[in-house]
């Protein structure tokens, strides 16, 4: 029987995190002229007919990542103390949370304009990595909750 289920989802928080920044495209376009754009954690790439033209390099999305990852490792281990535990996986969501809005904001601000805006691009692998660390990083933060909860319930029948 697992004693704290949160650890579990906590492993998994780093594991995509890992995944998102070991290079699995975050997202990709391709246009009917042969144009492709493939954006990673660390820089955006526009290829033409299979050629790079111009990559551009951005730092902000691995650090955010970094960062998320670090403080994961810290509410992992502060197990003793709940509290700080609730109040790094609350941070922990906010800087993921930012790191999706950056992501987000390469994509339709700068990647989707390159060429024709008229068509879609494809989220990859590597945006799912992240959107599935927010998600197990929010059920954390649930079960840390939870325990103390019952802590506090049973402090209150002494």
């Amino acid at each position: 029987m697992i004693q704290r289920p949160q650890s579990i989802f906590y492993a998994l928080v780093i594991l995509a995190n890992s995944l998102a920044s070991s290079g699995w495209a975050i997202w990709s376009k391709t246009g009917v002229s042969g144009q492709q754009i493939d954006f990673f954690s660390n820089q955006w790439v526009l290829l033409q007919n299979a050629k790079e033209v111009s990559a551009h390099s951005t730092i902000f999305l691995p650090l955010l990542i970094t960062f998320s990852t670090i403080i994961t490792l810290a509410s992992l281990f502060s197990f003793k103390r709940r509290m700080r535990q609730m109040t790094l996986g609350l941070i922990n969501s906010l800087v993921l949370a930012a790191s999706m809005a950056y992501a987000f904001w390469i994509i339709f601000k700068e990647a989707m304009l390159v060429f024709e805006p008229e068509s879609q691009g494809h989220y990859g692998y590597g945006f799912y990595a992240l959107v599935v660390s927010l998600l197990a990083n929010m059920i954390a933060n649930r079960l840390v909750r939870k325990d103390e909860m019952l802590v506090q319930s049973s402090n209150r029948m002494r």
